[in-house]
């Protein structure tokens, strides 16, 4: 079984915009195995029943302590109908690099492992029991196609532990300050994207930092097409598709 391939059964526009039927061509015939898709549901199930115990170390806030797996993917859970749409737009793409900085539990990294076992995903966690928790339950599944490295943010762009990469696909969802999505986002722009790039920054309308850091980064952006979800933003470079931003919500019943 699949899912329906044109996108817009996924999203309804609001006030008035429509995406442009350029990128509807692109995803229109696009089709993603639905076992993938009920694996990730399941995995995010299951994190949310998880009783187990971590010692978290949160380096947004510089707060640590206990915290059970089920607690922590409350807060970060990717909802099925947004990884779904992830999972869309990475098939179409035809996506084989990505970058993910905040793995969590690894919810959204498994929407985004399971879309195609070819693509190579890079996530990067600041916490150690939480990376050590997520790679453990990857390795449980035999989830070979995810890297993961256990770092801050900032020290791992220091370090150029990147350098020579080139990500299809970044996203965004990490320390939800506007000085760092800001700084996230400008470093993931001048080093880690080619020709043809997308950009995801999750959690757009969390605060108000995450909210002012979207609309600095929608005005710089402006050449390039952005999709706003009201949950997350998703940025298209280099693909020649109409400039603008075009705000769409999700239908809840449809995932």
């Amino acid at each position: 079984m699949k899912l329906p391939g044109n996108i817009s059964y996924l999203l309804r526009s609001k006030e008035n915009e429509k995406l442009p039927d350029i990128f509807n061509e692109f995803i229109l015939d696009s089709m993603f195995q639905m076992s993938g898709f009920i694996d990730c549901c399941e995995y995010r199930l299951n994190m949310l029943a998880d009783g187990t115990e971590l010692n978290v170390t949160d380096f947004g806030t510089g707060k640590s302590g206990m915290r059970k797996v089920k607690q922590i993917a409350r807060k970060s859970s990717t909802e099925p109908r947004y990884g779904g749409v992830i999972q869309k737009i990475i098939d179409a793409f035809k996506v084989e690099s990505i970058l993910e900085l905040g793995t969590s539990v690894g919810i959204g990294t498994m929407f985004m492992a399971r879309t195609n076992a070819k693509a190579e995903v890079t996530t990067v966690e600041g916490c150690p029991e939480t990376c050590k928790f997520a790679k453990s339950e990857f390795a449980k599944r035999k989830i070979a196609n995810v890297n993961f490295i256990n770092d801050d943010f900032d020290h791992l762009f220091d370090s150029h532990a990147l350098s020579g990469q080139k990500f299809d696909l970044s996203l965004i969802d990490g320390n939800h300050t506007y000085e760092a999505t800001l700084r996230y986002f400008n470093n993931i722009v001048k080093n880690y994207c080619g020709q043809k790039s997308i950009i995801v920054i999750d959690d757009i309308n969390w605060s108000r930092d995450m909210y002012r850091a979207w609309k600095e980064i929608s005005a710089k952006m402006q050449d390039s097409l952005r999709l706003n979800l009201f949950r997350m933003g998703i940025i298209f470079c280099g693909y020649g598709f109409p400039k603008g931003e075009v705000r769409a919500e999700i239908f809840k019943e449809n995932l």
